[in-house]
């Protein structure tokens, strides 16, 4: 019976399913540190994008996620704008959309959506601004994607970042009630670049691989479990659980 219970627990280890939770692990951005993730195709959506972040920021202004950089954009979200507002920004024709909800020193899930017709951005789930943008296709130039940073060093953040997903699809509000408080997989339908940061590094989970690495200053990854819990989407672990039961009671 030792021996079994011993299998069990390394299956499940090697499963990502061990009892306790792993950490959560974020970003911290020190007004000095930024990370930069090379110019891919995938990083360029044309038709819809949603931006997701996690975000706890202690600056007053910045670009927090860009692909901005010398004159080369494409888009931004979010941008904080006097410590009380976000920003999104679409190229061509520099669209922005200012939106009020922003609470620095504060955990809060911030959400950019444009489908095509019209731009959005959600707090914690919730709409508080829309613009109409209509546009065939957004811009697609060859600025790398920044963390942390965006157009040039002067425009850094100072704070948490956790859980950038980038996709290249419209998310409806219900989607992102749905998944805000979970970690993703990394093999969603149209995710394009995902960083849960939880190992220590700036690696996209999915299969585009859109890996980040340090472009100033020393990266900092700290736990936040404590302060931001995010769970693992049950229904893949629960599979997996099963399947592995029942391969173990066919030796038992």
């Amino acid at each position: 019976m030792k021996s079994l219970l011993y299998s069990v627990g390394i299956t499940l280890t090697v499963l990502g399913l061990t009892a306790s939770n792993a950490a959560n692990i974020a970003l911290q951005l020190d007004g000095k540190t930024y990370i930069e993730v090379p110019d891919s195709e995938s990083l360029n959506p044309k038709k819809a994008l949603t931006i997701e972040v996690w975000m706890k920021m202690e600056s007053n202004g910045g670009e927090c996620l860009a692909k901005d950089w010398g004159g080369q954009r494409d888009y931004i979200f979010p941008e904080l704008i006097d410590g009380t507002k976000i920003r999104f920004v679409l190229w061509p024709q520099t669209k922005i959309l200012d939106a009020p909800g922003l609470v620095l020193k504060k955990w809060q899930h911030h959400a950019g959506v444009w489908d095509g017709k019209e731009m959005r951005i959600y707090v914690d789930g919730k709409k508080i601004g829309a613009s109409p943008y209509n546009a065939k296709e957004l811009n697609d130039s060859k600025a790398s994607l920044y963390i942390g940073v965006g157009d040039s060093a002067q425009w850094t953040c100072i704070g948490l970042i956790d859980e950038i997903r980038i996709w290249e699809v419209a998310r409806t509000e219900k989607e992102i009630n749905d998944f805000m408080m979970n970690t993703l997989m990394g093999d969603e339908p149209d995710l394009n670049a995902h960083y849960t940061f939880d190992k220590k590094n700036a690696d996209d989970n999915t299969a585009n691989k859109n890996n980040g690495k340090k472009a100033a200053g020393t990266p900092k990854y700290v736990d936040v479990t404590k302060e931001l819990n995010l769970k693992p989407l049950s229904v893949d672990a629960k599979n997996k659980l099963t399947s592995t039961w029942a391969q173990i009671k066919q030796t038992w």
